[in-house]
């Protein structure tokens, strides 16, 4: 077989059946069971939907078992009306259309068409269409909950922690979801597949997903448990719905804010509130481009985050700087090494102590490393610890000197702007075409609290976008076709800003392995600290490609839904910090003084004795690395086929059935 027969054949096979994934659901679908008051089944009978909304109408016919399916219709409000010849009109309505299935049957008395009876309540919250577990969040209902609009703004993640079995919160950064973004539902891992009008959102590296602008959500479905074949993914799935124009011009205008003005003090903190101003502000319009046929909706959002960061930290004192640790642990002098032999046959150092060659616990600043000599000139000068506006005493470290003795506060600005369209254009009666589009813009600088910009700091953007596109074909009144293509992609750029501007020549570092300032650690946080981490410099290129089809057929008491999908990943990126000039260690071993134990005669190190501080000072590092890594790249494809027959028994009981098969491979 040729390489083309193995590749379109299996293409042949996956789209000829129809797909999906989970992401067929981006619609709504009215289903039910016509009757006439005795309970015997009625077929051919007309059923006409309109939307409320738009003003748009479909009609179906139910078969011979007197069921009828409108498969994929836009969510919103709806009249459903039943007519037959011999038979009374009866319209019920308006009906709240969510995503997934809603039972409306009808009932009809014997009487003339022209007599007309209105059923004006709502559908039942028993769902007798499928077992699934779930959940519907209406934008109504979101709008009126309080919550928080920080960090990434107000997203309907706020609301998943009073699910039923929810554990867990959400977490995001630079306005997109991080692994765990979603709470755990039922004992599962937080990992869940979410969705954008039925289209996948997911990254398959990072799985990182961008949730939709609040402002442009019409509902959340959360599926949790017992949920169609065609679904794929553990854990929870999260299906945003995005709102749609309508038959009138509307719009709106918002602004969710925060400021220091209206904050609390946390139960900590005392004296002044921290500055803050925190808005996330926009608007969206929607209407008609042509009357019954075509949509639109648009939405702008942007936040402006001027917070405050600020932190305490443990700097070096003037005094420290200079080499004096007086109070502190005895330093002993490596220059003065000898080599003994302790009782087991080891070998151990043995140093003389700076109070005995110069009589005070200080390093001569005649044996400065020249390289941590500079590099001191970047530390900030300690402020002592400050809690809120007021100054107060150090605490006394476990070595005698004050802990938290600098305190820094930066105004940060991180503007976030997010564009979302939608367009949705019924072509005839029988084809309708719905194309949405979310895309975001997140630059922002970090700044450190210790060190000021660049020696620290790094600059990103965070770009995300997320489209699909899906044609709906009513075939014939009993088989429908649902085609879509879904797209997401996120590029991260983090540059260091300290990199490529000569701090290695400044310093008098010769073996930079870049133009950067280099990293210091002091692996046990040991007092003074002297952490430094430079920016990051990499790049996190991700795509996920989705094309899916599904098929819904009425054959008798069976509603058959089959299809498939093919996920597309695609990942570019390099390591994180993948261009830096080193990193050194400092574990204070070489001002250490080694003693044998008077019992078993075993030299070990002896406690209150050396520093790591005054390890840096003497260029004593206990070890050094630099990486330079590479853009690399990844591929992974999962072709997926399912079977779904939904076999509705009675009008209150249906009974679900499903096949599923899909493989990982890349």
């Amino acid at each position: 077989m040729s390489n083309l027969q193995r590749w379109v054949l299996p293409l042949l096979l996956i789209l000829g059946s129809g797909a999906c994934f989970a992401q067929s659901t981006g619609s709504g679908d009215i289903r039910g069971t016509v009757t006439d008051t005795s309970g015997a089944i009625i077929p051919a009978v007309t059923v006409v939907v309109l939307n409320v909304d738009t003003g748009v109408s479909k009609t179906f016919t139910t078969n011979e078992a007197g069921l009828y399916d409108t498969n994929a219709i836009v969510t919103g409000s709806y009249t459903v009306t039943f007519a037959k010849g011999g038979f009374e009109k009866v319209v019920r309505g308006p009906v709240t259309v969510q995503v997934g299935f809603t039972t409306v049957n009808g009932e009809l008395k014997v009487g003339a068409e022209t007599q007309e009876v209105t059923v004006t309540a709502d559908v039942p919250l028993l769902k007798t269409e499928s077992s699934e577990q779930s959940t519907t969040l209406e934008a109504k209902s979101m709008e009126q909950l309080p919550q928080v609009a920080g960090g990434s703004g107000v997203s309907w993640e706020n609301f998943m922690i009073l699910l039923p079995g929810a554990t867990g919160g959400t977490g995001s950064s630079q306005g997109t979801a991080n692994p765990g973004q979603v709470v755990a539902i039922n004992g599962n891992l937080p990992y869940s597949n979410i969705l954008a009008d039925g289209a996948s959102t997911t990254l398959s590296h990072s799985q990182n997903a961008n949730p939709a602008v609040f402002e442009t959500v019409s509902e959340l479905q959360v599926n949790t448990s017992s949920f169609s074949a065609q679904y794929g993914i553990g854990g929870a799935i999260f299906n945003q719905i995005s709102k749609g124009g309508t038959s009138q011009f509307h719009g709106s205008a918002y602004d969710y804010f925060q400021n220091d003005a209206l904050t609390a003090h946390s139960q900590f903190q005392t004296g002044k509130i921290p500055f803050l101003r925190f808005n996330n502000f926009g608007f969206s319009v929607g209407g008609p481009i042509l009357k019954k046929k075509m949509f639109f909706f648009f939405d702008y959002d942007q936040i402006v985050d001027h917070g405050n960061n600020s932190a305490t930290s443990n700097i070096p004192t003037t005094g420290m700087m200079g080499g004096d640790f007086s109070g502190m642990n005895t330093l002993y002098d490596p220059t003065t090494q000898t080599m003994a032999t302790d009782s087991a046959g080891n070998p151990y150092p043995v140093r003389q102590s700076f109070l005995s060659e110069y009589g005070t616990n200080a390093i001569p600043s005649a044996l400065f490393d020249q390289v941590a000599s500079k590099m001191q000139g970047f530390f900030p000068t300690p402020t002592n610890h400050i809690g809120g506006a007021t100054f107060l005493p150090g605490d006394i470290g476990s070595e005698g000197q004050p802990e938290n003795n600098y305190f820094a506060s930066i105004v940060q600005s991180t503007p976030y702007r997010k564009y979302f369209g939608r367009l949705d254009y019924d072509i005839t009666p029988t084809n309708r075409v719905t194309v949405s589009d979310t895309q975001s813009d997140t630059p922002v600088v970090y700044p450190s609290t210790v060190f000021a910009c660049p020696i620290t700091c790094q600059s990103g953007d965070v770009d995300n976008n997320n489209a699909q596109i899906t044609d709906v074909w009513n075939i014939s009144p009993r088989t429908v076709n649902e085609a879509r293509i879904g797209f997401t992609s996120q590029l991260n750029f983090f540059a260091d800003l300290a990199l490529n501007k000569g701090y290695a020549s400044k310093l008098g570092w010769q073996f930079a392995k870049a133009d950067d300032f280099p990293g210091i650690i002091t692996p046990s946080w040991q007092y003074p600290f002297a952490w430094i981490t430079p920016g990051s410099n990499s790049v996190y290129k991700e795509f996920t490609w989705d094309p899916s089809d599904v098929v819904t057929m009425i054959r008798g008491k069976h509603i058959l839904h089959f299809g498939g999908e093919l996920l597309v990943y695609q990942n570019n990126s390099t390591a994180w910090g993948n261009t830096n000039a080193g990193q050194f260690t400092f574990s204070g071993q070489y001002t250490q003084q080694w003693k044998p134990d008077p019992v078993t005669g075993v030299a070990a190190p002896v406690a209150g004795t050396g520093m790591e501080y005054g390890d840096f000072l003497l260029g004593y590092a206990q070890s050094w690395n630099a990486a330079v890594s590479p853009e690399y790249g990844a591929r992974m494809k999962t072709p997926q086929v399912f079977f779904q027959d939904d076999w509705k028994l009675r009008p209150n009981l249906t009974i679900n059935l499903g096949l599923r098969y899909q493989i990982n491979h890349g």
